[in-house]
């Protein structure tokens, strides 16, 4: 490097705001000869904004006069050509295939994050909300949404520079980097993504290396207009030992929270995996529900029941279109668990009514429309079947009818379930819900 650009480099330290000197002015490269200064910037856009910035670009200059005024100076880009040269094998892993907005099952627990994520890739670099942060606990499809944004971002233009890392190989990156005094190759390379996307951003405290370099990379992406995705496991404000000036950085852009999946949508995981033809099996909506209702952490969870039912049919040479409750409790026996729980009346009330589409009000009338009888019942066998309530109790709480009236609804529904399949349906559909409320 230039002797007089080392110079030069001091007094700009102490002259220009330190977040200017680092993003724009300390990666410049320099070449001295034939009495002139050749200064590179590491990409069209930073040089872009050194010539729109003029008092930074006349600071640059009276540096270089102070030290020699003989020196001419010019500025350029790092070509291209020379920067594959000197280029050097980076950690990084490829977008998954699989990872794309179609194989996602939308639900309450993803839906605006999925949304957020996908006009982010329609529009990089134009997008409002940057850095854009999905935070939430492991397996609920955080990296399965930011990849999907790689991969759209693609589609629309193939063009686009997407880097994705997970953390601990940026990590590795600047630990090698440090070893070999390359780092500033690694904050060019980092530095030159349209979409940047890091993996498990938290692991980043407590490496204070780690994290200086990050807060350069972070602010030139930035002040470019590059977009940046993370996934966290809490919101960033809440990560411990992670320096504030980057938890002030992460926290100015979008944090969207992932949920545990819902019952539903569990169970729409559930058939949607199911037919990857690596799984590829036959699975009704009712055993979804059923599996679903004893999975209820996570995806990874889901997709783990998945492969060992898999394995039990396939194993088991038991054909596919026969999957019923009973093999699926054969085949998950230790995650097929009783539960103990306490059910409230409101609960099979809301849940009956909403199943049925009538109000609560409609269901404790006194009317005697059919669909309002047929609800009514079942919401009373309901109670019966799953609350410690006395007959007298649960008659209370459906417009102040009789014992009488309640027992009759209870033994007219056990006598449908053995005869009529839809009510025995219902039955189930309703308790899983209930249940898993």
């Amino acid at each position: 490097m230039s002797q007089t650009w080392v110079q030069c480099l001091e007094s700009l330290k102490n002259t220009l705001p330190l977040g200017e000197f680092s993003v724009w002015v300390k990666p410049l490269k320099a070449a001295e000869r034939n009495e002139t200064l050749y200064l590179y910037a590491p990409s069209a856009s930073a040089l872009k904004y050194i010539n729109n910035h003029k008092n930074l670009e006349a600071a640059i200059v009276l540096a270089v006069s102070e030290f020699d005024r003989k020196l001419k100076v010019r500025f350029g880009v790092v070509d291209s050509s020379k920067k594959i040269a000197g280029h050097t094998k980076h950690h990084t892993t490829p977008l998954f295939p699989e990872y794309t907005f179609d194989s996602l099952v939308l639900g309450s627990a993803n839906q605006v994050a999925a949304l957020a994520s996908r006009q982010i890739a329609e529009k990089i670099g134009a997008s409002p909300y940057n850095p854009f942060i999905i935070y939430g606990e492991s397996g609920l499809g955080k990296t399965h949404l930011m990849q999907a944004a790689g991969h759209l971002a693609l589609e629309k233009n193939p063009n686009t520079k997407i880097i994705y890392v997970p953390l601990m190989d940026f990590v590795r990156n600047i630990t090698t980097s440090l070893r070999h005094n390359t780092i500033e190759n690694v904050k060019l390379f980092y530095q030159s993504a349209d979409l940047l996307l890091v993996d498990d951003i938290h692991l980043i405290a407590g490496k204070d290396k780690s994290q200086e370099e990050f807060f350069h990379i972070f602010n030139f992406l930035f002040s470019t207009k590059k977009q940046i995705i993370f996934t966290c496991d809490q919101p960033p404000k809440n990560i411990k030992d992670l320096e504030n000036r980057l938890k002030t950085r992460f926290s100015q852009g979008l944090n969207l929270q992932l949920s545990p999946p819902e019952l539903e949508m569990r169970a729409a995981i559930l058939l949607k995996k199911s037919q990857n033809p690596q799984i590829s099996l036959d699975l009704s909506e009712d055993v979804a529900l059923f599996i679903a209702s004893h999975v209820v952490s996570n995806v990874r969870d889901l997709e783990g029941a998945l492969l060992k039912l898999k394995a039990f049919v396939d194993f088991s040479q038991i054909d596919h279109s026969f999957i019923t409750k009973d093999v699926v409790e054969g085949a998950l026996g230790d995650l097929i668990k009783p539960k103990k729980l306490i059910i409230e009346v409101n609960e099979v009330q809301k849940t009956v009514s909403k199943f049925y589409g009538i109000t609560v009000s409609d269901l404790i009338s006194n009317s005697r429309k059919q669909h309002l009888v047929k609800a009514r019942q079942m919401a009373i066998y309901l109670c019966h079947e799953l609350t410690s309530l006395s007959l007298a109790k649960i008659g209370q709480n459906f417009g102040n009818r009789d014992h009488s009236t309640v027992l009759y609804s209870c033994e007219k529904l056990k006598g449908l379930i053995n005869t009529n399949e839809e009510i025995k349906n219902d039955i189930e559909n309703i308790t899983i819900k209930i249940t898993n409320l």
